[in-house]
């Protein structure tokens, strides 16, 4: 079975020669949505400002109510993933935020935010998850 769905970023030169474009499954397909998702600032792409995620308006912030800071991007992931990934349904978020130490030069407290997404890919019925780890705060990405 041929998939239907393409690998990014495009490779325009190749799709001008008219050389085939690699192609990934449905679930690597929404998995990589919802990585967009995850890595990108409301208002940071132009097309449409509400791609995105509430979590980097956190990202140098002293976090003191975690559990209101957990529901906070919990509802902002659902919101944006039921906006743009409608080939999952049953949605469900959990997030859990951890502090961790990590010495660079000098030792920083970091947050380390776990994002697990499981759903229902709609067209197979199939149970899906995704899982992601990442920090927020200075010095986070290295």
């Amino acid at each position: 079975m041929t998939s239907e769905y393409y690998n990014f970023p495009l490779k325009t030169a190749d799709l001008i020669q008219k050389k085939e474009h690699p192609h990934i499954s449905l679930r690597e397909s929404v998995s990589r949505m919802i990585h967009m998702v995850t890595i990108t600032h409301f208002g940071e792409y132009k097309p449409d400002e509400s791609l995105g995620c509430e979590i980097w308006d956190y990202d140098f912030e002293n976090i003191t109510n975690y559990q209101l800071f957990k529901e906070e991007i919990k509802k902002s992931f659902l919101r944006t993933i039921g906006k743009y990934e409608p080939r999952l349904s049953q949605v469900r978020v959990d997030i859990q935020v951890q502090q961790v130490e990590i010495k660079v030069t000098n030792r920083r407290t970091k947050s380390q935010i776990t994002l697990r997404v499981d759903g229902v890919l709609t067209k197979t019925n199939e149970p899906f998850s995704y899982m992601e780890n990442f920090f927020i705060g200075p010095l986070s990405y290295y």
